[in-house]
């Protein structure tokens, strides 16, 4: 009996998307720190810094290459790997979209809120107006109340 394999449809990751998936493992974030900070460094002298395997180390290495936040050269049998400028950048923009986004909502908070404090002090003017209108209306009926008293004890 024949079991049928279903077969995953590829789906595109947008940048933001593969940007949030390799900064979301911190053995990656640790490997782009080292990167950082030694500027190029082979498999083996990364592997030492980490109690993982070699074939999970390649896996993210694998994955770090394809987004583009590093690049390697090969020399002889080694491979050397060192941070990418152009995946960096897309790091950093993605970052200041976000930031930007934030003050932008932040602002409409802001406005929205203002609004809110405007429509608020515009209904208490309106009830302070209101209150007025029925006092000085109450004090008009009382007012007519003490002349029609007045009148019938005439």
């Amino acid at each position: 009996m024949k079991v049928a394999r279903t077969s995953k449809k590829a789906t595109q990751k947008s940048e933001e998307e593969v940007i949030v998936h390799v900064l979301s493992d911190a053995n990656r974030l640790r490997i782009l720190r080292l990167l950082s900070e030694n500027k190029e460094l082979c498999a083996r002298d990364i592997l030492s810094h980490f109690p993982i395997t070699q074939p999970t180390l390649s896996h993210h290495m694998s994955v770090l290459l394809e987004s583009k936040m590093i690049q390697s050269r090969k020399s002889g049998r080694w491979v050397f790997y060192h941070l990418s400028e152009v995946g960096l950048d897309k790091v950093i923009s993605f970052f200041l979209a976000l930031k930007e986004s934030a003050s932008v909502a932040k602002c409409r908070e802001m406005t929205t809120a203002e609004d809110e404090v405007s429509s608020v002090e515009a209904i208490a003017q309106n009830v302070q107006v209101e209150g007025q209108k029925a006092n000085k209306k109450k004090g008009k009926d009382k007012a007519e109340k003490k002349r029609k008293n007045k009148k019938r004890k005439k």
